[in-house]
């Protein structure tokens, strides 16, 4: 079953309010997400860099991009792990 986070009215909410959030969901639990997965990757990559540019004070820029791609980075490195593992 998935989580109720995965349907696509739920997921709009939260990229919609939290686009950070739900852009670092959508790569954790990518598997979970078994329809409609580029669509909700383009709105959501797209909501957070409205948010990163647009409504985060000056000079934080160069703080909130390195964490986010860190993130995906760490989840990225951790799935080539589980697949040699596994």
């Amino acid at each position: 079953m998935n989580p109720w986070y995965t349907r696509n009215m739920p997921f709009f909410f939260l990229t919609f309010f939290f686009p950070p959030l739900a852009l670092l969901l959508l790569v954790w639990q990518w598997d979970k997400f078994t329809t409609d997965r580029g669509i909700k990757l383009f709105f959501t990559v797209g909501m957070t860099v409205f948010i990163v540019f647009g409504l985060l004070p000056r000079g934080s820029l160069p703080v909130v991009l390195p964490i986010i791609f860190g993130l995906i980075a760490l989840k990225l490195v951790l799935n080539m792990f589980k697949r040699k593992t596994g």
